[in-house]
């Protein structure tokens, strides 16, 4: 998968359990999962079961912050897969297996955050005009991403040709004062492609869609969907799932810094979570969990 994150990794991606591990004191220990994508799950009615049993439903999150992420998914096709409180976060457009942009709907007020890439630079080595993809591809992609006419388009190569040309990282990024037309570009993207791909949630409501012509991936949106977590305390341990609108899902169980239980234990407290959210039980037999002594 080609999904980078590059820009959001730290600010969303990176520790995908944080909504869930949020700790009981500053130093604990965990058991937790990796994350897994359940089938069929129906997410309203997950949470009232937990409300009805007494468990601790806390959310949304959008990854791990309860701060919407992107802009509102208003491509009818999408919020029909995902839902209508989906929100887009990332459009990449591909030239080749190296060249790239990105297209982040993260940034604070309006407007696109446009970053280009080329992975056959030399580590540390600055970005310069001639990583760009060619000013015909580049024209093309900015009319469709931002319904620019032909001059328009024009000055905004040549914005972001004089950005290459005077920066010294490792990739170029400009900011476009102007919305996205997502409709425009999924529906470009959807004609063009014979395979369409969704990556699992698990648990952070994090979504890839992938477009490929043949063998060929030449376009992402990256969609985000809220998610929630339900806790319980069971013999002074808080056991915590975090459970996505997609029926991606993560577990863990926070300890004293240090503290081990048997494994018998916390599977045995998650299978009766799973039971009573009408969750698939037997599936917490086949997770595997990784302990962690402390978080420091």
């Amino acid at each position: 998968m080609h999904t980078r994150r590059r820009f959001l990794a730290a600010a969303a991606a990176v520790g995908s359990l944080a909504g869930c591990l949020t700790p009981r004191q500053v130093d604990h220990a965990a058991y937790s999962t990796a994350g897994d994508s359940l089938p069929d799950v129906d997410y309203e009615a997950v949470q009232q079961r937990a409300r009805d049993a007494g468990y601790d439903v806390d959310g949304p999150y959008y990854v791990n912050a309860k701060r919407e992420l992107g802009r509102p998914l208003d491509v009818p096709a999408l919020t029909e897969q995902f839902g209508d409180d989906a929100r887009v976060v990332l459009t990449q457009f591909r030239y080749s297996e190296t060249r790239f942009f990105e297209a982040d709907y993260t940034v604070q007020g309006s407007g696109v955050r446009l970053a280009i890439f080329d992975d056959a630079l030399a580590f540390g080595q600055p970005f310069g005009p001639t990583n760009l993809p060619p000013d015909d591809w580049l024209r093309e992609q900015f009319a469709l991403l931002f319904g620019t006419d032909a001059a328009e388009t024009e000055a905004l190569l040549a914005d972001v040709k004089a950005a290459a040309a005077g920066t010294e990282d490792h990739f170029v990024t400009y900011h476009v004062d102007r919305g996205p037309d997502l409709r425009a570009v999924h529906g470009a993207f959807s004609d063009a492609a014979t395979e369409t791909t969704v990556s699992p949630t698990y648990g952070d409501g994090w979504a890839t869609i992938e477009f490929s012509d043949g063998d060929t991936e030449f376009g992402q949106f990256s969609i985000v969907v809220p998610s929630v977590r339900i806790s319980t305390t069971d013999s002074g341990h808080d056991y915590r799932i975090k459970l996505d609108r997609l029926g991606g899902v993560t577990l863990a169980v926070v300890l004293d810094a240090g503290e081990t239980i048997p494994e018998s234990e916390y599977r045995g407290v998650f299978r009766e979570m799973f039971e009573t959210l009408g969750l698939p039980p037997e599936r917490v037999d086949a997770y595997t969990f990784e302990y962690t002594p402390s978080n420091w």
